[in-house]
């Protein structure tokens, strides 16, 4: 006879809650049908003419809206959303390669376990076995449970996580990734915070601007909102009267926005702030426009040397004041902080640097992303890179039992140096819900497959936001699940039943419910909505929601008073044995690395390069002269941390005291597509944090290069005939 404990009784209401709410998933909020062969069509559908669902693209945190094209059940098509406030009916490639993520066919089927970590030997298990067994180990560790997602887990699901660890006494949820990381959102946040009198990632109204000085952001390859900010840069290049706007773009490596830029200046990697004050000291000095900008100005501007900054981007002080005036006596000029100056040794004080032209300009095309009108949908909350330190200590000293990760790859995504892998062996139970097997779910004990976009629910508050416009964008399924793969949501609410604290401030019987409940307190949108059914129909079918007009707003007020002083940078590495400025950038095509599992990304051109399906090793003419390499010749390139090897590609436009290296390969794991595909730079990057203690330094590692002696033939679309000449050096 069994005894009926309070945990067996609780397993067994698990269990029956469990097939009720997995089966749930087939309600009437559902309408997909099976795959070919296509023999009870819906009534909406006619064989052989197409239908098309709006929802949001989540291969990246933009969150834009877009339309998928349906053929007989089959998402076949992906098209921006053209009543999408920020994608206005456009996509990036990534976005085009969504179906290559849905069909991918290193898909995790099902649940499954391994019995030993790492061994890549999986077991299928049934889902209510895998949750009962996921619950009593949550249930078991009193608190002590760990969740760590990334920047494309949908909000809804963050809220859910949150509310469940603040119920149950758990961390918050580190919310952390490479593409965030590295694009210094929380960095931009907190500056804008400390600026002015609006916190939150700052948005940059680019399509009114007449000059834009952009500061290593690559705003039209992988910064923030590329699609965006690529709408933007149209009509920023096309305004009334014939302006085109003047962009002039500072960083050491030409990226795809320098090279629509009508000036690239290649600064010295950390010189950014001291250029910055350069060009703020002269508006000030030489009278600038307004009088109220010279004002400010000389209230702002630190002392600089002149000489030195026009050193630094290889220029004279005559272009610099010529920059100067074209800022100071602009309209609606902008400057923008990119990801350089948020890896930087004192990434507060660099973004601040840049910020101050816009306090300067008198913020007229800054902004932060407006409120929602309902207090239950606000931005998702990021983590600075000390706090997820903080979870892995926690973990590494046995703080954590359970580890929870959803929509994050940390193995892939943290310097080796930051532990994580380490830090695993000392927690139980490791759950990763990754639709695929990725460099963290080889070390877990279940994979518990979540939908992939096109087939779940969510909703995201976009940010940056455009046109002053709050966006809440819709996520919806457009075609049934190709798998037995279960929404995280709803599994998170099956075993949140099991525990009163939990189920008692997640009482929604699915993922779908709580979703609407969380959409039907806003008001009326733009496309309309008087009652709460058909303000959710609306969503759905809109692919969202926003106001019918832009709320009234002022530009934010800056509460700085004197200047940001020119910090100098600290660099890792003597220059004497690492010679040379290490320039890392994120793939325009595989982005973090979380693309290289879609061949459509893998086999498209570089942008810049043209080079295909692996890591390349960018270095000035002038540089692989005096090394003696050429194209394709492998090299060791080696950092105070660690070292990586890749074949050298000949790219006149970088520094000649540079080298860069594109982020996205070196994977180890993620099916077929990206396994053992060129070089990890992570690897090239230690965990010395910034002076705020808060941030991770990726650009002041300075690193050395050796040749190896081997050679491999780059795959790229340009001619590979060597004329002799590596063309046109603009040093």
């Amino acid at each position: 006879m069994t005894t009926i404990t309070r945990r067996n009784l609780l397993k067994i209401g698990a269990a029956g809650t469990a097939t009720a709410i997995l089966a749930g998933c087939g309600q009437d909020t559902e309408r997909w049908v099976e795959l070919e062969p296509y023999v009870l069509a819906p009534e909406e559908q006619l064989a052989g003419n197409p239908s098309f669902y709006a929802t949001t693209c989540r291969m990246c945190p933009a969150a834009c809206g877009i339309v998928v094209k349906i053929m007989n059940g089959r998402a076949i098509k992906i098209e921006g959303n053209p009543a999408h406030p920020v994608s206005q009916g456009k996509t990036c490639a990534r976005g085009q390669a969504g179906p290559q993520l849905l069909y991918n066919p290193d898909r995790v089927t099902g649940a499954v376990k391994q019995d030993e970590r790492g061994k890549r030997d999986y077991d299928p298990i049934p889902w209510n076995e895998a949750i009962n067994t996921v619950f009593e180990r949550i249930d078991a560790a009193d608190g002590a449970v760990g969740v760590w997602l990334g920047s494309t887990t949908s909000g809804h699901l963050v809220e859910l996580f949150r509310r469940f660890a603040e119920a149950t006494d758990a961390p918050t949820p580190v919310r952390y990734d490479l593409y965030t990381g590295f694009n210094g959102y929380t960095v931009l946040s907190q500056v804008t915070g400390t600026l002015f009198d609006q916190a939150g990632l700052p948005t940059y109204d680019l399509a009114h601007a007449d000059a834009v000085f952009s500061f290593g952001a690559d705003f039209l390859g992988t910064w923030l909102s590329a699609t965006g900010y690529g709408v933007q840069f149209g009509q920023f290049r096309n305004q009334e009267y014939g302006k085109r706007g003047l962009l002039v773009q500072f960083e050491p490596r030409m990226s795809i926005t320098g090279a629509k830029a009508d000036r690239w200046l290649p600064v010295r990697p950390g010189a950014e702030t001291l250029v910055a004050g350069a060009i703020a000291r002269l508006i000030a000095d030489e009278g600038f426009g307004s009088a109220d900008r010279v004002e400010r100005a000389a209230a702002l501007a630190p002392a600089v040397d002149l000489e030195e900054a026009a050193a630094a981007c290889h220029t004279t002080v005559e272009e610099l004041v010529t920059l100067a005036r074209a800022f100071g006596e602009a309209d609606r000029p902008l400057a923008i902080p990119g990801s350089i100056l948020t890896g930087h040794s004192s990434a507060v004080e660099a973004v601040a640097a840049v910020q101050v032209l816009n306090v300067i300009a008198g913020t007229n095309g800054l902004s932060t992303t407006p409120a929602t009108p309902a207090a239950d949908l606000t931005v998702p909350p990021l983590s600075t890179y000390a706090e997820a330190q903080t979870l892995i200590d926690r973990m590494a000293n046995g703080e954590i039992k359970v580890l929870l990760v959803h929509g994050a790859n940390p193995v892939f995504d943290l310097p080796p140096d930051s532990g994580f892998v380490e830090a695993l062996a000392n927690v139980e139970t490791v759950v990763s819900f990754n639709p695929l097997v990725d460099e963290t779910a080889v070390h877990a004990d279940f994979i518990l497959p979540d939908r992939v976009f096109l087939e779940g629910w969510g909703y995201e508050v976009v940010a940056p936001g455009f046109g002053g416009l709050p966006v809440i964008s819709g996520q919806q399924p457009v075609v049934g699940p190709l798998y037995d793969s279960h929404s995280t949501g709803d599994v998170l609410l099956t075993v949140a039943r099991g525990i009163p604290a939990a189920a008692s401030v997640l009482p929604w019987t699915d993922e779908v419910a709580f979703i609407k409940d969380m959409i039907t307190q806003l008001p009326k949108g733009a496309a309309g909505g008087e009652d709460n059914d058909v303000r959710w129909s609306r969503f759905q079918q809109h692919g969202g929601w926003w106001p019918e007009s832009a709320p009234e707003e002022s530009a934010p007020q800056a509460t700085i008073s004197g200047p940001v002083e020119v910090t100098p940078t600290v660099f890792q590495g003597d220059a004497e044995e690492y010679p040379y400025f290490l320039h890392l950038y994120l793939s325009p095509l595989l982005g973090d690395g979380s693309g290289a599992n879609l061949p459509w990304l893998q086999g498209s051109p570089d942008p810049l390069t043209t080079i295909t399906w692996g890591t390349w090793i960018e270095l000035n003419p002038h540089t692989a002269d005096e090394l003696g390499v050429d194209n394709g010749d492998i090299v060791k390139l080696t950092s105070p941390h660690g070292e990586i090897e890749a074949p050298v590609y000949i790219f006149p436009a970088i520094r000649p005291d540079t080298i860069a290296v594109p982020i996205g390969q070196g994977h180890t794991d993620l099916g077929r597509y990206a396994k053992k595909r060129g070089s990890h730079p992570l690897h090239l990057i230690g965990i010395e944090t910034d002076t705020s203690g808060s941030t991770l330094v990726w650009s002041t590692v300075r690193v050395q290069i050796e040749k190896t002696g081997d050679t491999k033939t780059l795959a790229r679309m340009e001619s590979t005939i060597d004329s002799g000449e590596h063309g046109h050096v603009p040093f």
